[in-house]
């Protein structure tokens, strides 16, 4: 018994539930020239990604992971994960490309260099969502950020879970550049919007068999 008490013990000392800032991004269109021109795709990415390993540094992030077209980085505040994300918006857009973006700010659980938890889920979800070249935001973010006079959103409304009993408040990032939303009706996170993302990954499943 001692042995077992032990072992738990250790297992919950490996584990770190800190507070970090999570991003997700997501490089539109790239898959569509997969089909045509793998070579360039491939390029885009290569690119895409140095120049989002540059920024990330400058920020002070932690880069975790790369998923196909995505990637996700972590940061200590939530006020650096938004301006490296403008940043990335705008320094993309100079190379004829761009990304959908997702933010959230929550506690994370990092075992074995990966890290989960519900906001993975949530960031996911958001960066899902988000429009060519739009940066979207959880609640959490909005509250840590709305003191900097530089940052401007707008409330799109409550985002439903996908498989989950709640719902998160969300927001997208206004200013330069960044797809523009008339006002916060202009956004339903209803079935309707979940049938559209699913439209979006099923006709890239398609390009790419």
């Amino acid at each position: 018994m001692h042995l077992i008490v032990n072992r738990l013990k250790d297992n919950t000392m490996s584990q770190k539930r800190p507070l970090a800032a999570i991003m997700f991004t997501d490089i539109v269109g790239d898959t569509a020239q997969m089909g045509s021109n793998e070579a360039k795709a491939m390029e885009l990415i290569r690119q895409c990604r140095s120049i989002q390993r540059d920024l990330v540094i400058e920020f002070d992030g932690n880069w975790l992971k790369e998923m196909a077209e995505g990637t996700m980085f972590t940061f200590r505040n939530p006020s650096d994960a938004v301006y490296c994300a403008l940043e990335m918006q705008e320094h993309l857009r100079e190379h004829d490309l761009l990304l959908r973006i997702g933010v959230h700010y929550g506690e994370i659980l990092v075992e074995n260099g990966d890290i989960y938890r519900d906001g993975i889920n949530i960031v996911s979800r958001i960066q899902e969502i988000a429009e060519p070249g739009g940066i979207y935001l959880s609640e959490s973010v909005q509250s840590a950020v709305c003191c900097h006079s530089d940052i401007k959103t707008i409330y799109l409304g409550e985002l439903q879970l996908k498989d989950s009993a709640y719902s998160v408040k969300t927001y997208a990032l206004r200013g330069k550049g960044l797809p523009s939303v008339i006002n916060g009706a202009a956004k339903r996170f209803s079935g309707g919007i979940w049938a559209e993302v699913k439209h979006r990954y099923l006709h890239r499943a398609g390009l790419i068999y």
